[in-house]
């Protein structure tokens, strides 16, 4: 034991007093999102806990230390709600921004250089049944293009809302026409340099965009608009080329394409994960009228430069200059910063350390922004230029470094034969003033939502909670979470509610035998899918003792019949087909087999949550209370997937504080 240890008081595991109080976490975890350069100026979205989760938008100017500028007044929250997510809520072109406002969904503009700041409508008010996103602006054709889903004519017959890609006169008129109909999802709509192409993205049920999703290129008209029967579709398969003959669709193969993008000199670009990896590929300027394109490799590495498209205008690269690309990508769990010369892309050259979180590349003059945070760093929105880094927002601790525990990355093997390996981070307890009284700490594991998606070691202060007050954290990237390639991303395909909480519980067993945990003292929590994990593996499995579930999902049945058009099929791939599988959905929900679980249950519910409905809490509550257990039901009227509202995460943090130490009597 070392002298600092020896000087600390000792004090049993999860009873430390502790300085990272509940309102410090509620505040200081802040959401940054959609950075963007534009003439010398950083424009990026903030969400404000403190104000019940107002995305306001901010600006700073690129080379100066001034304090940045809140373009929206209160109470203007810039958010848009396609897919439910959102995402591309805002763009600028000239002196002009246009964004989403959340109230009403409607697209508004406005004059950055006036003295007053006054949103006019450029989309009719529909009370929020047109939403938009993804929003680009065509000098050329006086248009703004973006993602539109209507959902004005919904009924037993249409149960789901319409998605397009529309174009919106720029001239106040309101009028709306279509470029693109007929797919199920749009997404990422791109302009080349000189105006005379535009690309986008589509997919179609049950596939979702980390599954199959389509690269379609349009050429504009002599009368300078693009038109749909201009537009081509640019079929992939497994060769060094593609086609673009509708006749060759039956040979096309199955790729994620993310963030199609033209290069200055009008190369088009994208990512694929044609060779099971997410990589960047391009298809030249010279080769975008022909009928038969040739894709070049950028990159070829076992690394991912995008992560899955939960939400619109994410970004993983852009152009520096004509000649150089600046890309981020993720390598075991952690993410790079590098620039590709691309007169020989074999030139990478690396500009960080390994990060715990990267995101939001956007470029304008050899100049770049992005978004990161480290394992002592919270997020902040980063400059580069001339070689260097610097941060533009504040990134200050609350606390001393001290009292921030640092994560240990670690895998396991899994599996029926335990020849499958999965990941994760361990977080042990840690507090400057207080050490354990020899026995094993109790242990949260955690399960990431998605599930495709994955954990980061990224700075969370909501874990920093927990281990500055003497629990052991295990974060794990389970079966399917993405980061490791398209195969690990699909291995839990039909294996939802199998794969998932057999390595979560593999996970928590390797923790007790690396002396990290008390096995009588196993809790495990997670939000939305990883919800469902939680209450999953309470019920087939033994391994925890308490579990915390946060708009998770109890009856697969009711969410396959109830939930967004966004992820009314994900549960295809995850599961099976519904109705036709339906006994799989019974013998995969939780809610039929209450009889199992044997431990106190938590839950937290937004009642404004159309993602995961709180028909959901409510049932697996009761079904759970009927048994007899102990089960605590917390809600949250003004929320819905996913808390934003500081005061209520202050509660939900407290309540959960006050449920481990009744029931272990901490």
């Amino acid at each position: 034991m070392s002298s600092a240890e020896n000087h600390k008081n000792n004090q049993p595991f999860g009873s430390w007093p502790s300085t990272v109080s509940a309102a410090l976490v509620a505040g200081k975890s802040p959401r940054l999102s959609e950075p963007f350069l534009h003439n010398g100026r950083v424009f990026w979205l903030q969400t404000l806990p403190e104000e019940k989760g107002r995305a306001a938008l901010m600006m700073k100017q690129a080379d100066s230390p001034r304090s940045y500028d809140w373009i929206l007044p209160r109470p203007l929250s810039a958010k848009s709600r396609v897919h439910e997510y959102g995402g591309g809520s805002y763009c600028i072109a000239g002196d002009v921004l246009y964004f989403v406002l959340a109230d009403d969904q409607a697209i508004y503009q406005l004059q950055l250089n006036s003295e007053k700041v006054e949103p006019r409508a450029l989309t009719q008010d529909s009370e929020g049944k047109l939403r938009f996103a993804d929003l680009v602006v065509d000098e050329h054709g006086q248009v703004l293009l973006a993602v539109c889903e209507d959902h004005s004519e919904l009924s037993n017959d249409k149960p789901e809302p319409k998605n397009t890609l529309a174009c919106i006169a720029l001239d106040g008129s309101g009028v709306i026409s279509t470029l693109a109909q007929g797919d199920d999802f749009y997404s990422n709509p791109a302009l080349s340099p000189d105006g005379k192409y535009c690309c986008w993205l589509s997919w179609n049920h049950p596939d979702m965009p980390w599954d199959t999703t389509h690269l379609w290129l349009c050429h504009r008209s002599a009368d300078g608009f693009f038109k749909k029967e201009n537009a081509r579709k640019i079929i992939a398969h497994s060769g060094q080329h593609c086609e673009s003959s509708e006749t060759r669709e039956g040979k096309e193969g199955k790729e994620s394409i993310f963030q199609p993008r033209f290069s200055p000199k009008g190369d088009l670009f994208f990512v694929s994960d044609r060779n099971n990896w997410w990589n960047i590929y391009r298809i030249p300027a010279a080769d975008l009228h022909a009928e038969h394109v040739e894709i070049q490799s950028v990159c070829d590495m076992e690394a991912e430069f995008a992560t899955p498209q939960w939400t619109f205008n994410m970004s993983s690269y852009d152009f520096l200059n004509a000649d150089t690309l600046l890309a981020s990508y993720t390598q075991n769990g952690m993410w790079q910063l590098c620039k590709i010369h691309l007169a020989n892309s074999k030139q990478m050259e690396t500009l960080t350390g390994p990060l715990a979180s990267l995101h939001g590349i956007n470029c304008e003059d050899n100049t770049a922004v992005f978004i990161s945070s480290d394992t002592y760093k919270l997020p902040c929105v980063n400059t580069f230029s001339k070689g260097n880094i610097s941060a533009l927002t504040a990134s200050d601790l609350p606390i001393n470094t001290t009292e921030i525990s640092q994560p240990l990355a670690f895998n396991f093997k899994t599996g029926k034969d335990r020849t499958e390996t999965a990941y994760g981070f361990y977080y042990p307890p840690l507090n400057s003033e207080y050490s354990g009284n020899g026995e094993k700490p109790p242990m949260i594991t955690l399960c990431h939502g998605g599930p495709t998606g994955a954990t980061e070691a990224a700075l969370n202060f909501k874990i920093q909670y927990w281990t500055n007050r003497g629990f052991a954290v295990l974060d794990v990237n389970y079966r399917g979470s993405t980061g490791f390639g398209r195969k690990f991303r699909q291995s839990l395909h039909k294996q939802w509610g199998i794969y998932d909480v057999d390595d979560v519980c593999t996970a928590a067993q390797f923790a007790v035998k690396q002396g990290w945990a008390d096995p009588e003292k196993l809790i495990i929590k997670g939000s939305s899918a990883g919800g469902y994990t939680v209450l999953a593996a309470l019920a087939f499995a033994n391994t925890f003792k308490a579990g915390v579930s946060l708009y998770g999902i109890g009856d697969l049945e009711t969410l396959a019949s109830d939930t967004h058009k966004f992820e009314a099929r994900y549960l295809d791939k995850l599961v099976g087909k519904y109705p036709q599988e339906k006994q799989l959905y019974y013998q995969r929900s939780p809610i039929h087999f209450v009889k199992n679980i044997s431990c106190p249950l938590l839950v937290f519910q937004g009642l404004e949550d159309k993602v995961v409905p709180p028909n959901q809490a409510e049932a697996m509550v009761k079904a759970v209370k009927d048994k007899g257990l102990e089960v605590r039901y917390i809600t949250f009227p003004d929320e819905g997937h996913g808390f934003r509202n500081a005061h209520n995460i202050e509660i939900m943090l407290d309540e959960e504080l006050k449920f481990y130490q009744d029931t272990f009597a901490l």
